[in-house]
């Protein structure tokens, strides 16, 4: 972009796309872990496993609520990196790596936390526990497949930030 784009971007702000490109994954990493509660209602327990300590799980919450606030800090990561994009001005390259951090944050995020969710899809029927007893998610399997799923969803956030910066 030009140094006249620039000086304009101070007093404007980004376009309303570019705006949206950022809170864009946060949106739809809202998705994922509704879909997995919902995929796995059926084996859901009254409360599922919302924070796991070095010891094992040692925090419990209904199914719905974990949610939500997952849901909750996703919408606030992206509407802080809304906020920061029409009251800052970034450079292009800045720019750029603002989106791949987020799409990266936003994809792994996303699925660590539904991989976590469906750690607790064990049984109706189970109590905590039980549920404790029976979590056994891979996180040497998962960790690994987020760290990359991030570096992937980084890139297109990258590519699709390039576009929106060349309009």
């Amino acid at each position: 972009m030009t140094a006249s784009s620039d000086a304009e971007r101070d007093d404007v702000g980004w376009p309303p796309g570019q705006i949206a490109l950022g809170a864009a994954p946060w949106v739809v990493a809202t998705a994922a872990p509704w879909t997995v509660l919902l995929a796995l209602r059926d084996r859901m327990p009254a409360e599922v496993i919302s924070h796991t300590g070095s010891d094992g799980p040692d925090g419990f919450m209904p199914g719905p609520g974990f949610v939500a606030a997952i849901s909750l800090l996703f919408l606030l990561q992206g509407a802080v990196f809304a906020w920061g994009l029409i009251k800052h001005a970034q450079t292009d390259g800045q720019y750029l790596l603002t989106a791949a951090i987020c799409w990266g944050l936003a994809a792994g995020e996303a699925y660590a936390l539904a991989a976590d969710l469906s750690g607790s899809a064990k049984g109706r029927d189970l109590d905590r526990a039980q549920l404790s007893a029976a979590y056994d998610v891979n996180w040497a399997l998962h960790l690994p497949i987020a760290a990359v799923l991030a570096v992937v969803a980084g890139a297109v956030g990258v590519l699709l930030a390039r576009k929106a910066v060349r309009r």
